[in-house]
């Protein structure tokens, strides 16, 4: 995710135009150009085939409806952007409740069962991170217990593995007696968020806006940007190509910002800082149960610390 400050228009300005969004940008404004130059070109100085008895209102009105589309393109990935961003705000939240829950029932001296938690808590969002980017690599979990990643590795759904160990452990000190009953029922709420979050950013990963919204709403786009220049060149001449340019740039650059942030979990440059929200559910966690980590993984949990790509 790209940090910035929202009142530096311009440095904003840059660091979007040098992302993949922006060069896939610029790669379909090029087939733009060269369509509106051949269509310009041949229209002033071969073909007539300018529409003059075309009502501006024609234009106005697939204007607006285009507008419409793209507002609800927009809204719709954006409202998909911020759940994603609530669902892992919660997830930050349960995972301090839960650390403090054992840090306040564990004795002080019992520095197995403190570590058991701290790293097993602060695995379960990493776990999650790679879930929704589909990868199943290990290699960012904390080893608690002998064979533990293992054990993991025998898990197709690695969210549920971790939960999994936390809940086996919570159960085994229960027995022993080390939770009162209505504290082990409170501890149960905390324990089951973890995997309600996994399901609200597994739905979200898993649901994109419907294939035929996207593909009316491409459409609509190629047939408003098709049309333009037949109904302006009259009026505008050559800088009928500069105008068609610039409402292109407009349109089809909506539609792409919708189409990347529509799947927030990903490592596109305005997808959500998993990396950094998990690294700070790690420091907050191993904090809270006095297992206290190096410096550089605190400033890595840090805004700021890293542009991520």
């Amino acid at each position: 995710m790209i940090i910035y400050k929202a009142k530096h228009w311009l440095p904003a300005i840059w660091h979007f135009h040098t992302g993949p969004t922006a060069k896939g940008l610029v790669q379909r404004l090029i087939a733009v150009a060269v369509y509106v130059i051949i269509l310009t070109v041949v229209e002033l100085n071969y073909v007539d085939l300018r529409l003059k008895d075309t009502p501006s209102s024609f234009l106005q009105a697939m204007g607006i409806l285009l507008s419409l589309l793209l507002i609800f393109r927009t809204n719709t990935a954006y409202d998909r952007f911020y759940e994603g961003r609530q669902a892992w705000g919660v997830l930050v939240n349960n995972c301090r409740n839960l650390a403090i829950f054992f840090n306040a029932v564990l004795p002080p001296e019992d520095s197995g069962n403190r570590e058991f938690f701290a790293k097993t808590i602060s695995n379960f969002p990493f776990a999650l991170k790679n879930h929704l980017r589909d990868m199943s690599t290990l290699d960012e979990l904390d080893i608690t217990e002998e064979g533990e990643k293992r054990d993991l590795s025998n898990f197709d759904h690695l969210p549920a593995g971790v939960s999994n160990q936390l809940w086996v452990k919570t159960e085994h000190l229960y027995r022993l007696g080390h939770f009162s009953e209505s504290q082990h029922i409170n501890l149960n709420q905390y324990l089951t968020s973890l995997m309600d979050v996994c399901g609200i950013c597994e739905r979200i990963k898993s649901t994109p806006i419907p294939f035929s919204y996207s593909l009316f709403i491409k459409l609509f786009i190629t047939l408003y940007v098709g049309v333009l220049p037949f109904t302006v060149i009259d009026v505008y001449g050559y800088l009928t190509i500069p105008a068609v340019l610039l409402t292109s740039y407009i349109l089809i650059g909506l539609e792409m910002i919708g189409e990347e942030i529509e799947d927030p979990f990903g490592l596109e440059r305005n997808d959500l800082p998993l990396n950094q929200l998990s690294q700070l559910i790690r420091v907050n966690v191993h904090d809270i149960l006095q297992m206290y980590l190096p410096h550089v993984e605190k400033q890595a949990a840090k805004p700021g610390f890293t542009i991520m790509t």
